[in-house]
């Protein structure tokens, strides 16, 4: 990071927003460059989680989850079709919509990608005591909560 960033946060603390999203870039690459036998970029990665997560979602669910158009991710959805990762599903409810569902084919993937984000988390939370940890993480929960609700 540049010295100007440095003497800034020296002098007072970066903008929250600021500060969370060079968390968030930082743990990105660090699980990019485990992770680059997965032949997965960092939102085709995302995306097979939140599939995972939540099987049968609609893909205009998942667009917005991932903040992407509908017509992006169903590109990334093919991708991960192609993979033999993901399956699309017709809806039983709307004949226009497909649901995602994890294939066979994506569970090893899957369980690869959560060592090395427990490891990346490792990384980033080391010599935090397991209290703080444990603190963090709900006090994260409880941002994300204020800010997916409404305004």
């Amino acid at each position: 990071m540049s010295n100007a960033y440095h003497k800034a946060e020296a002098g007072s603390q970066p903008p929250l927003a600021f500060l969370l999203a060079d968390v968030v870039r930082l743990m990105r690459r660090d699980f990019r460059s485990r992770g680059t036998a997965l032949g997965l970029t960092p939102a085709l990665s995302r995306l097979l989680f939140y599939v995972a997560r939540e099987p049968g979602s609609r893909q205009a669910e998942l667009a917005a989850i991932l903040d992407v158009t509908p017509v992006t991710l169903g590109r990334m959805v093919d991708r991960l079709v192609k993979k033999g990762y993901v399956r699309r599903q017709a809806d039983p409810a709307d004949r226009r919509a497909f649901l995602v569902y994890v294939a066979a084919r994506g569970e090893a993937p899957l369980a690869r990608m959560a060592q090395i984000a427990t490891l990346t988390s490792e990384r980033a939370t080391r010599g935090l005591p397991k209290r703080e940890c444990e603190r963090l993480f709900a006090l994260l929960l409880r941002l994300r909560m204020n800010l997916a609700g409404d305004a």
